[in-house]
C-alpha cells in the first residue's frame, strides 16, 4: 500500500536551522515571506531570516550586565531586542560564570 500525502522533498539549498535536515517543504506565507517546515523535527522557519548576532556582541552584553548595567539599557545601547538580551544572559551567563569559577580556583 502506498503512502498518501506530501512527497519527500530533499532541498539542497535550504537546511533546517534546528536539526540540519534537508527534508524541507513550503508551509504558507508569514507577512508576505515564504515559510518553511522541516519534516523531520516539524520546526517552522523563514529561510531568509538572520538568526544570529556576532559573538562579540553577546560577550559585550554579558560583560555589561555583570558590571551592573540593566538589561533594558543594554538593549538600547546595542540596539538588540530586550528578549534577546534576556536569553543571552540566561543561556551564556551561567556558562560563563561556571567557567570563571573553575578557572579562578
Amino acid at each position: 500500500m502506498r503512502k498518501v500525502g506530501r512527497p519527500k522533498i530533499i532541498r539542497g539549498d535550504i537546511s533546517c536551522p534546528s536539526c540540519g535536515s534537508n527534508h524541507i517543504v513550503k508551509d504558507g506565507k508569514l507577512k508576505g515571506r515564504q515559510r518553511m517546515k522541516c519534516m523531520n523535527c516539524r520546526y517552522h522557519f523563514l529561510p531568509d531570516a538572520k538568526h544570529s548576532h556576532p559573538k562579540w556582541k553577546r560577550k559585550l552584553a554579558i560583560k555589561m550586565y555583570t558590571n551592573g548595567m540593566s538589561m533594558r539599557a543594554i538593549s538600547r545601547t546595542l540596539n538588540i531586542p530586550l528578549g534577546t538580551i534576556f536569553t543571552w544572559i540566561k543561556r551564556y551567563g551561567n556558562a560563563t560564570r561556571a567557567q570563571e569559577e573553575v578557572g579562578g580556583s
